[in-house]
């Protein structure tokens, strides 16, 4: 019965710690750790691209030095047909498009995201994304 007790007890403490680290943050995200550029312009994109010279993640490839960067150009991701085939690279005028309407800008294309209908917020994005070079 004491065991018992002992496993009740440690098991729901446990439980209780994560249900802690598990609340949401005053923005509703779940991290113990905001990712580099949460806070900047383009925080929603660091769910799933890195904004780092050289960052990568499992989803999507590092964002850094994308202004002029050739369209489905980095290697390791599994780029949608749409993109694969594009071709050219990303001008200003081609993510402003893309993120208005990613499926409308790229038919085909498996971009998760509805876009970004508020023209200044894709300014300010666009505009911190062709900061991020060498």
């Amino acid at each position: 019965m004491t065991m018992i007790v002992i496993t009740v007890l440690v098991l729901g403490g446990a439980w209780y710690g994560f249900t802690l680290m598990a609340q949401p943050t005053p923005g509703n995200e779940r991290y113990a750790v905001k990712p580099a550029g949460w806070d900047s312009p383009a925080g929603k994109c660091v769910v799933c691209h890195s904004l780092e010279k050289g960052g990568s993640t499992p989803v999507a490839p590092s964002l850094w030095g994308i202004v002029g960067a050739p369209k489905g150009g980095a290697k390791g991701y599994g780029y949608s047909l749409a993109l694969a085939k594009a071709g050219g690279v990303w001008t200003e005028h081609d993510l402003d498009e893309y993120l208005t309407a990613p499926s409308r800008f790229l038919p085909g294309t498996t971009k998760t995201i509805s876009g970004l209908p508020n023209t200044q917020e894709r300014a300010k994005v666009i505009a911190f994304l062709a900061t991020l070079k060498d």
